[in-house]
């Protein structure tokens, strides 16, 4: 049905009227002539309205004289009837065509750069390293190599250990990937101790190499010597520096204490709503309103963009906006119970964060102390199975 649609636009057809005593012996004669009608509509008894193709209608007068019948064009519809029109206003062709070279000719230039894959490099420097290397905001586009933009980043940034820039119509995508730090390499004939980098209670050892400074059970400080890399023999034989390899796990144990107020937040729409829109325009930022701040005291934003693009290529144009919803923010007092639990909740997360990628969590336990009828103090403790062994080269 579709198909036939386009085609019926594309060839151009006709809304016409048939006004006769007997309009239905013009739909039968048209149907022996093979002149396709479609879309009829009876008006009334004597009037009909329907569509026929312009290749149809040029058949049309043998039949209109047998049948008796009168035919109006109501409406030229298609793409011939559009051309038609077209050709009567030189002018907006004109101009029409002006809008068409100019997009053409702004579309060869670079409108927007978006950076992705930052973490610890600032996206600002990045952004002036790469005008540095050519690419900025109107730049021409055909003249940006991605191959020697890359090669000019790396060097000029050592930080980083991938970027590609990636151009779709008007706009670059620029990917980065920030290098790893390297890890401390040691040679096998460094001469190395292991130390311990925490505090906590010795829980199981696997020494591969060195001299054992502790065993189960004992309490060790961060910084105390755990295998020794001086191997000294009983027999009178000169002391060997050898590098100590070691696992050492060991009980670790967190603390952390934190108020907390029973009276809890929660955030409640109005139904108050406010729009500002930004209208990008070939690397220009027009704000489509006065002040740029909401007028609630209170409020979440959600942003939208959206972006002109044809096949995909952006066309340099597009539109940022702004939703500000009011909020109001009202108090309810919790429990000690359900406020302590939460904070307990928040005090494990920190110590998850602090321990070691390979920590275990034993078990922890939690306590509160109220302080007045609106405040609570909760205490959490941890423990936290842990390699402390910490490898450092001697001199």
């Amino acid at each position: 049905m579709l198909f036939t649609r386009l085609f019926q636009f594309f060839r151009g057809y006709l809304v016409i009227t048939v006004t006769g005593k007997y309009p239905e012996r013009f739909l039968n004669v048209c149907a022996g002539r093979h002149i396709l009608i479609w879309d009829l509509f009876p008006c009334s008894s004597t009037v009909l309205r329907c569509c026929i193709s312009n290749r149809g209608f040029r058949l049309l007068p043998p039949v209109v004289k047998k049948t008796n019948v009168q035919v109006k064009i109501i409406k030229k519809c298609g793409l011939p009837a559009l051309f038609d029109r077209l050709k009567q206003r030189k002018w907006f062709l004109a101009g029409l065509g002006t809008f068409f070279l100019l997009l053409i000719v702004l579309n060869q230039f670079i409108w927007k750069i978006e950076i992705t894959g930052c973490e610890t490099v600032s996206v600002r420097d990045l952004r002036a390293a790469l005008s540095d290397c050519g690419l900025k905001v109107g730049t021409f586009r055909p003249f940006l190599d991605e191959k020697q933009l890359q090669n000019q980043m790396l060097i000029k940034m050592p930080e980083l250990a991938w970027l590609w820039a990636d151009k779709s119509g008007s706009k670059v995508t620029v990917q980065v990937k920030e290098r790893v730090p390297k890890p401390a390499i040691f040679d096998e004939n460094d001469y190395c101790n292991i130390i311990a980098d925490k505090d906590g209670v010795i829980a199981s050892m696997i020494v591969r190499n060195g001299a054992p400074m502790v065993e189960l059970g004992d309490t060790v400080r961060r910084g105390d010597m755990l295998v020794s890399g001086l191997i000294v023999s009983e027999k009178g034989v000169e002391p060997r520096q050898i590098q100590a390899d070691a696992e050492i796990y060991a009980r670790v144990w967190y603390e952390k204490t934190k108020a907390y107020s029973l009276w809890c937040p929660k955030k409640n729409e109005t139904g108050k709503v406010e729009k500002k829109h930004t209208l990008h325009l070939f690397g220009w930022d027009l704000n489509l309103f006065f002040n740029g701040q909401a007028s609630f005291a209170e409020y979440t934003e959600e942003v939208s963009n959206r972006e002109l693009s044809f096949f995909g290529k952006y066309l340099g144009l597009g539109v940022t906006s702004r939703v500000y919803r009011e909020e109001v923010t009202t108090y309810e007092k919790m429990s000690a119970e359900s406020v302590a639990q939460s904070g307990a909740l928040e005090l494990e997360a920190m110590f998850d964060a602090e321990a070691s990628d390979n920590g275990q969590k034993k078990e922890s336990k939690m306590s509160y102390t109220v302080l007045d009828e609106d405040t609570i103090e909760v205490t959490v403790v941890a423990e936290y199975i842990e390699d402390i062994a910490q490898k450092i080269r001697i001199e």
